[in-house]
């Protein structure tokens, strides 16, 4: 079956706005990392789907330059769903995280939810959190692993 909608006609634009209702809208999320040490480098921030989760880049993503204290970025155009947000202080500006000895960070790293971070980095369930319509604010602790 097909429809033709006259956009000159107020009914027409009723009709496209009852149907776009129930589309899901994509939302921002505003990201604030604290505990930055210094201004090396620029903070990476990552809005990550499971999928994406630990990977080298998420598709929702912030780049921000590093300055002590905290910094915050404003990601928008997310859809709707399950997310994990994972930073890090990229000091060398090398666009990955280094890795010592074991895998352990050599750059400060932070995590949603503050999961405890051990002998490994956490699971996407750990940090996991839902993104809605609305977007929202969360803040993410830097922790310090590297020199």
């Amino acid at each position: 079956m097909r429809v033709i909608v006259s956009l000159k006609s107020g009914l027409g634009a009723l009709v496209i706005a009852g149907l776009l209702a129930g589309v899901a809208q994509a939302a921002s999320l505003q990201v604030v990392v604290g505990n930055i040490r210094d201004a090396r480098g620029h903070v990476r921030i990552g809005v990550c789907t499971r999928q994406e989760f630990l990977g080298d880049l998420c598709v929702h993503h912030a780049v921000v330059a590093a300055h002590p204290g905290t910094v915050t970025a404003t990601i928008d155009d997310i859809p709707p769903g399950a997310y994990a947000v994972a930073v890090y202080q990229d000091v060398d500006d090398s666009g990955h995280l280094k890795r010592g000895f074991f895998g352990m960070p050599q750059e400060d790293v932070g995590f949603s939810r503050d999961p405890s971070l051990g002998l490994g980095p956490p699971g996407f369930d750990a940090s996991a959190l839902r993104i809605g319509d609305v977007g929202g604010r969360i803040v993410v602790t830097m922790h310090h692993f590297g020199s």
